[in-house]
């Protein structure tokens, strides 16, 4: 069976970010792309044998049926495998995607729903960055929709997330089944909600497999490389270094890594390390992580949003979270 071809293989092929090939193969307008760039991009998507779908103003609302799809922000990479998720699954159900992007501002929000209102469109994804709580516009109930990677902060209507608890718990029983005993974690800013769950379940699967995680071994950043270094030095700085930490996206892991390679240390040998993302370059260092379900979540809200269930009512659909081991675990 034929591979399918992805965004990231015209992005890879092309010579340019997976961001820059989302934008054009999905038509967001807005966005200020160079033409020329724009071509060799459709030209690489056609030379590869990837197919973007017809374009927003050749669609005829009676014949290909279209899903509007609200979210956030564009510029990082978790957007994209959203959108990408929502993609493949609409092109398999013969469906289009009309993508707006808010900035999470409910004037523009609103301002996206009129316009798909004048498509035809009936239903809607709400998808965020971060799973976070989220403000929509009101104007959302007059349709059909699926929240992705957020939730409605009053808890109403039918979301689709990341199983974050779960995750953090997978993660300690994980490195514990390894032989490790001493477990640190570096989190993303302790106030947001998913550096929250992810802790909250690392410490609950630490205690299921009858550890304890110290408060010196708990050390919270910002979701970036600098901050994983850092965290990781002031980690191996301490009386007793932990001999495992989990970190909790890739970024954060990057540094942890690099700051283990300063001290002269062994990976997995002194330390073991895992993180939580599958960016792109985690296989590249060969780091154990642990896999963001972007495109299982797409695929389950469109999934929902064209079935027969009621999406008024209050329903939190969590996606696994699946452990990839490398060589930076033992």
């Amino acid at each position: 069976m034929k591979r399918r071809v992805k965004m990231i293989d015209v992005a890879r092929r092309a010579g340019v970010s997976q961001t820059t090939v989302s934008l054009v193969l999905n038509n967001i307008a807005g966005i200020r792309i160079a033409e020329a760039t724009r071509a060799h991009v459709i030209e690489t998507a056609r030379v590869l044998g990837y197919s973007p779908g017809p374009m927003l103003h050749e669609l005829q609302t009676e014949h290909v049926p279209i899903i509007g799809v609200l979210i956030n922000e564009i510029s990082s990479a978790y957007p994209i495998d959203i959108i990408d998720g929502l993609h493949v699954t609409a092109r398999a159900a013969a469906m289009q995607l009309a993508v707006f992007v808010t900035d999470g501002v409910v004037e523009r929000e609103a301002e996206a729903l009129k316009s798909l209102r004048r498509l035809g469109v009936e239903s809607v994804i709400y998808a965020n960055t971060f799973t976070a709580a989220v403000h929509p516009t009101e104007d959302l109930r007059d349709f059909r929709h699926v929240y992705v990677n957020c939730v409605r902060n009053d808890g109403s209507g039918t979301a689709v997330i990341p199983g974050e608890r779960a995750a953090g718990f997978a993660a300690a029983q994980y490195l514990i089944g390894t032989g490790c005993k001493r477990l640190a974690t570096i989190t993303g800013d302790d106030w947001h909600s998913s550096a929250q769950r992810r802790l909250s379940g690392f410490r609950r699967g630490a205690k299921a497999g009858g550890l304890s995680i110290e408060p010196a071994y708990v050390r919270h950043g910002d979701w970036g490389h600098r901050r994983g270094r850092e965290a990781m030095i002031e980690l191996l700085a301490l009386p007793q270094p932990p001999d495992a930490v989990f970190c909790q996206n890739d970024m954060l892991a990057r540094g942890a890594l690099a700051a283990i390679a300063e001290a002269g240390l062994a990976v997995p040998g002194d330390i073991s390390v895992l993180g939580l993302d599958e960016r792109e370059f985690a296989r590249d260092l060969g780091l154990s992580t642990m896999l963001l379900p972007h495109a299982e979540m797409a695929e389950r809200a469109i999934n929902i949003l064209t079935g027969p269930r009621r999406l008024d009512l209050p329903a939190t659909i969590s996606i696994r979270c699946r452990l990839i081991p490398r060589l930076t675990t033992r």
